[in-house]
């Protein structure tokens, strides 16, 4: 699984991957394990939006083999028994919140 973050400003993000060891997504999508680094001033600015024209410099992929991935969201197609089974995840800004812009309503 693939862990991306447009969230720079958290303490856990290095080159748009999340670095944190533990993630925990809540019933309303939004990412808790954001941390705002004090150092970092503001987000910086994430090419992606324009359609990867041109891309962020992106830190390796990271082996996530021993990240726990917590999922609350239990309306999400992704969520098997509160761990996420997508191939990967990215999380946005969404109006000052993290929220994990992987989920999609199950129906």
């Amino acid at each position: 699984m693939d862990i991306r973050c447009r969230r720079t400003s958290c303490k856990h993000n290095a080159g748009h991957t999340c670095f944190a060891g533990f993630l925990d997504v809540n019933s309303h999508a939004v990412c808790k394990t954001f941390e705002r680094d004090k150092e970092k001033k503001r987000e910086e600015l994430d090419l992606t939006k324009n359609m990867f024209e041109t891309t962020p410099n992106y830190e390796n992929f990271r082996h996530i083999k021993n990240l726990s991935l917590k999922c609350n969201t239990t309306k999400c197609l992704f969520n098997n028994d509160g761990k996420c089974r997508a191939n990967g995840i990215t999380v946005v800004d969404d109006h000052e919140k993290s929220r994990c812009a992987s989920f999609i309503e199950d129906i």
